[in-house]
Parts: structure tokens; C-alpha cells; sequence
């Protein structure tokens, strides 16, 4: 099973310096597992920064989505409001028209 982990170049430059050390861990059993346990802390940690960032995009996202259904509403109600004054308007030009004939 291969296992890729993406480390910035400070982290790759201290890896380098700390290499033996690093090393004498893979070989020491109980070093190996609090080198797993600190990987798998920090995959999570990356993880749930991922999916923070995420949940506030979301969030922005649907506050901007009820803005725009609250907005597309009153324009609505407006379009709705300017129909019926139109309406009347035109049954007032035609009842004047027909008043003229």
C-alpha cells in the first residue's frame, strides 16, 4: 500500500536534517506507531480544515441563495404590481377610446 503525503519545503528541509532519526523510528516498533499516530493526527487535522472551509463556503452560498430568493420575490410582487396598474391603465384607455368613437 503506498502512501502519499504532501509536505511543504520547510518540512521536507527538517525531514533531510532529521533523517537517521527518522530512520532509527521505522525501525524502532513502538517509534513507528507515534510516527503513525502523528501522521494520522495530522491527515485528520488536514481533513477537518478541508471540510471547514467548505461548510463556510456552503454557508455563504445559501445566504447568498436566500438573498436572492428573498430579492427575486419582491421583484416579483413588483412585476406583479406594475401588471395589474398596466391593466388598469389599458382598460381606462379603452373605455376612453370607446367613449371617443
Amino acid at each position: 500500500m503506498a502512501v502519499e503525503i504532501e509536505v511543504s519545503g520547510e518540512e521536507l528541509d527538517r525531514i533531510r536534517r532529521n533523517r537517521k532519526e527518522i530512520e532509527n523510528r521505522f525501525r524502532d516498533a513502538e517509534g513507528l506507531e507515534r510516527t503513525l499516530k502523528a501522521l494520522k493526527l495530522r491527515l485528520l487535522l488536514e481533513r477537518r480544515e478541508r471540510l471547514l472551509r467548505k461548510l463556510e463556503e456552503m454557508e455563504t452560498n445559501y445566504r447568498e441563495l436566500v438573498e436572492f430568493e428573498k430579492k427575486a420575490k419582491e421583484d416579483r410582487s413588483y412585476m406583479l404590481e406594475l401588471r395589474s396598474e398596466l391593466s388598469r391603465e389599458n382598460a381606462e384607455l379603452r373605455k376612453r377610446l370607446g367613449d371617443m368613437r
